[in-house]
């Protein structure tokens, strides 16, 4: 992605002005500037050279803070992640000092690569929780949509005009993540599969046709683009969010897949015909090198597992223990929670996840505002793409991949928090207009 040689600089004012806006009193402002940011890590990349600038995300959040407390307001409000949050978290920061032992490293201080790692884990989850904090009126929030549908539609668009001139005839291993950065070709299919289904989920809900096409379009060009990524673990996970929002909604999506997956490999070019059936050679009855890696990967991750089963090595140890090759991943991110958390950090990290995806199908299920539905219905759906995509790497503590997934969270938990206000004052199902004054009447 190209950007003019003044961009950062406006984007560096930008992100001054809307921090100092966001604690004089309108911290929805705050994310008005960050979810466009978010997906586009090489665009974030260019701020690194003005102060601070490395800092951005984790400054607009302390300005929103502050601008939440300045409104006599709690950054700690009650939603349904309030409790598994505050405690995981504290768990990963017990943990991450314990690595520090089994790695033989020096603490892991403020300024240090590991505490790094868990301090830019904590920003999504604070995400979520500021969200909720701020309270958006349903006009924010579907501002905060379509600048999530705007970047996404930036981040494809130039991803596709680099990949649409490759040739797609034959199978090559020179694979781009566009504006991912670090985050990798895997990293962005697995983005892709995640805001399409999302999409999709808002669009079956919407009624008014340009902004219903407009939600199916950008869906359709995230899923090209995540058929350019050659991306096995992306295609799962595009599969498995499209029949759960099938099953969960709409059935003609089912029958949509079932034509998909028997049409599939005479409408894609040849590379990803070829990326999909390279994975096991019949005539051999072996497996091409990328899995073979793989399975060599998940069988060090068990045996290491095995030797600390019950808290783990510490959080962001294995990178730096490099077991395997270069490899600084698991390539599982589930394993990876084993190795590095055990079994205390997994049953933490399931709760998490299951917290996750049955607030947002309880929203589906229970609210009477549509907008809410398709946000919850959103949510669930990407939980399941996200899920899927995670058992081939790790595509969860990376910002650019699943950041919009706690933003969608926080928008459901208020979500949640304004159906109960509605119900508990009896306000009948049709008026969504005054619930926002019912909510802030109630907390």
């Amino acid at each position: 992605m190209h950007f003019s040689g003044i961009t950062p600089l406006v984007l560096y004012a930008a992100a001054i002005l809307c921090g100092i806006w966001s604690i004089a009193g309108k911290p929805i402002v705050g994310f008005y500037y960050l979810v466009p940011l978010l997906p586009l890590q090489t665009l974030r990349y260019r701020l690194l050279e003005y102060p601070l600038g490395g800092s951005i995300v984790g400054l607009i959040l302390v300005a929103m803070a502050i601008g939440v407390l300045r409104q006599r307001s709690s950054i700690l409000p009650k939603t349904p992640w309030t409790r598994v949050i505050s405690v995981y978290s504290i768990f990963l920061l017990i943990s991450l000092i314990l690595g520090a032992f089994y790695l033989d490293m020096k603490l892991p201080l403020p300024g240090t690569p590991r505490f790094g790692i868990w301090e830019d884990y904590m920003m999504m989850p604070a995400m979520l929780l500021m969200l909720a904090a701020v309270r958006p009126t349903r006009l924010e929030m579907r501002i905060i949509i379509i600048l999530m549908c705007a970047s996404t539609l930036l981040l494809s668009k130039s991803y596709f005009s680099v990949m649409a001139n490759r040739d797609f005839s034959t199978y090559s291993e020179d694979r781009e993540a566009g504006s991912m950065g670090y985050a990798g070709s895997n990293g962005l299919a697995a983005y892709e599969a995640q805001i399409t289904v999302f999409l999709v989920a808002l669009a079956v809900f919407e009624k008014k046709i340009l902004p219903r096409l407009a939600l199916y379009g950008i869906a359709a060009l995230s899923s090209v683009c995540l058929m350019f990524t050659l991306s096995r673990g992306g295609y799962l996970a595009l599969l498995a969010g499209w029949f759960f929002l099938g099953v969960a909604k709409k059935r003609s999506l089912l029958v949509l897949l079932a034509a998909f997956l028997l049409t599939w490999s005479t409408i894609v070019p040849e590379a990803v015909r070829y990326r999909v059936f390279m994975t096991y050679d019949q005539e051999n009855k072996t497996v091409d090198h990328s899995a073979e890696t793989r399975l060599d990967l998940w069988d060090d991750a068990m045996h290491l597992f095995a030797s600390n089963p019950a808290t783990g090595t510490g959080f962001a140890t294995y990178a730096f223990m490099h077991r395997i090759g270069g490899y600084e991943d698991t390539h599982n991110y589930f394993l990876k929670i084993l190795v590095e958390t055990g079994v205390v950090g997994m049953l933490f990290f399931l709760w998490l996840l299951g917290r996750t995806f049955f607030s947002g199908l309880w929203l589906f299920w229970t609210a009477t505002d549509p907008f809410f539905k398709a946000l919850g219905l959103g949510l669930a759906c990407w939980m399941v793409s996200c899920v899927v995509a995670n058992c081939f790497g790790d595509r969860w503590s990376f910002l650019q991949v699943n950041g919009y997934m706690w933003i969608i969270a926080g928008m459901v938990a208020h979500g949640l928090t304004v159906e109960s206000a509605k119900k508990a004052a009896g306000v009948p199902e049709a008026v969504e207009d005054d619930a926002e004054a019912l909510v802030l009447a109630a907390v």
